[in-house]
């Protein structure tokens, strides 16, 4: 008898696998078509990726030289196609076949659901409802609220102790949130400062996407018996209570100020747009109010702490952009949205933090129907996994000399003419690029403007071999450590 079941056994199992092969014949023969590793059965090259979350990334850099820029490789049944080249990259990205997140996604939902980061049917009308939030009047609009939260910031940070580094991020991060909490959660400054369970939040932000990244570049982690008794399952149910409980109050609050007004049109947030709308469950609201609330303060923490450590390092570059503030702002007053466009140095040193500490390490999408690129030559068939590497495309040395050094100047113009425009895609393209870029922009750009008007930034170490984090987003592992003093002027104001 035991013999009869194993024998069924085996045999159910090569009827279903020659079956799984007769059903998708089709991306079989155009996945054979393209260079890639060799494979093993069933598995593909799952273990070839039995690496550490942060390797991931080098091994495609390996693939790359030895396949060239575009290969394929399979997890399991799953085909994913690797896309190099930024020509294909901005035709694929901005292509309506291509309109849904890929499969490694899925290991956002427990966090925050479907929606508008992690794809599924409906993420385009939760986008819709609240892309007025984002545009540049309403962004106009916030602007008292980043200012008076930026100043505050830079005197803070002007009163440390000059001799000792410190990492600036912890600083910047509480008021980014105070910022969104302010502007995009719809707030008052007395609310955003007792939510429940926001500084707890604040200090495992990042674990939470260092899980998931784990999730996703780990197989053996999709095995649920694996991934409890690893103690990765009790971890994720503590961030998600925790994520419902911030959220619950975030958006409890709300209601309870909606029942007596409404604010206008131009200076209303997103959570209040979901409320209103009558489209989202009470779950669905909180998910996505996760979602943006994340995406913003701890994106944009990231990437000013970023800029303020690379002006920090590279006193040349502090020079320029405090002698063209000077000039087009002045040393006092509030930041207006018309003078951060005339701060051509401070965009270069912006622009090259995108480039080095990449928004999103890599993004995939599910293609849905056959699409080609390379005037036709290759076709990447329909259910294929689209993997865009933007932390390599950033760092690949045919469109940046030098890649791994910081040089704002690669953003001269000149400069910038000379390279492909596609090889920079910082917030990705199409219709499911970041919503919050308008809104990114000027909360960082204030922050620098405010932070230098009070504070001379100086180093705390070195720029060379930065050591990196990759989890979901590129980050300084060991932080972004700086010293600072008060400014000329500056010392009577603070006593």
């Amino acid at each position: 008898m035991l013999w009869l079941t194993t024998k069924l056994v085996i045999t159910a199992g090569i009827l279903g696998w020659q079956y799984w092969r007769w059903r998708h014949r089709r991306m079989l023969e155009l996945a054979a078509r393209l260079p890639g590793p060799p494979t093993l059965p069933i598995l593909g090259n799952a273990l070839t990726f039995m690496l550490n979350p942060g390797e991931v990334l080098n091994k495609i850099d390996v693939f790359t030289e030895q396949y060239g820029e575009v290969f394929r490789f399979w997890l399991g049944p799953e085909l994913n196609i690797v896309v190099n080249n930024p020509t294909d990259i901005r035709a694929l990205l901005t292509s309506n076949k291509v309109n849904q997140k890929g499969p490694l996604y899925e290991y956002l939902v427990p966090m925050i659901g479907y929606g508008i980061l992690s794809g599924g049917p409906i993420w385009r009308s939760h986008r819709k409802i609240v892309t007025p939030s984002y545009n540049k009047k309403s962004v106009e609009n916030f602007s008292p609220i980043f200012n008076r939260e930026a100043e505050q910031l830079a005197r803070v940070i002007c009163q440390k102790d000059p001799k000792k580094s410190f990492n600036v991020y912890k600083d910047i991060v509480r008021f980014t949130t105070q910022s969104v909490n302010q502007t995009l959660m719809g707030l008052s400054k007395e609310d955003s400062q007792n939510l429940y369970r926001v500084d707890e939040m604040l200090r495992v932000t990042q674990d939470i996407y260092g899980l998931i990244f784990e999730k996703m570049t780990k197989w053996w982690l999709h095995i649920p018996i694996v991934y409890w008794l690893l103690g990765k399952k009790k971890q994720q149910d503590y961030y998600v209570k925790l994520v419902e409980d911030l959220m619950g109050d975030i958006v409890g609050r709300r209601r309870k100020a909606l029942e007596v007004s409404a604010p206008s049109e131009e200076c209303m947030g997103i959570v209040d747009r979901y409320i209103l709308s009558g489209d989202l469950t009470e779950e669905e609201i909180q998910k996505e109010s996760m979602t943006l609330f994340t995406t913003s303060q701890e994106a944009a923490a990231k990437i000013a702490s970023g800029v303020i450590m690379f002006l920090a390092h590279l006193p040349d570059w502090q020079d320029k952009v405090y002698k063209e503030m000077m000039e087009v702002v002045g040393p006092d007053g509030p930041v207006t949205s018309e003078q951060l466009k005339r701060l051509e140095h401070l965009d270069m040193v912006y622009k090259e933090t995108l480039r080095y500490f990449s928004i999103a390490a890599l993004i995939q999408r599910t293609v849905e129907e056959e699409i080609t690129i390379k005037d036709g030559s290759i076709t990447l068939p329909a259910g294929t996994s689209l993997v865009i590497p933007i932390h390599n495309v950033h760092r690949d040395p045919r469109y940046w000399e030098d890649p791994h050094k910081v040089m704002p100047e690669r953003f001269l113009p000149e400069n910038v003419k000379k390279r492909d425009p596609n090889a920079f895609v910082p917030f990705s393209l199409g219709p499911m690029d970041c919503l919050g870029r308008v809104y990114a922009t000027a909360l960082i750009k204030t922050i620098v403007v405010w932070v230098l008007r009070y504070a001379q930034l100086e180093p705390a170490g070195t720029l060379d071999n930065i050591k990196l984090n990759i989890a979901i987003s590129v980050s300084c592992a060991n932080g972004y450590n700086i010293k600072a003093r008060p400014r000329n002027g500056r010392i009577n104001e603070l006593s």
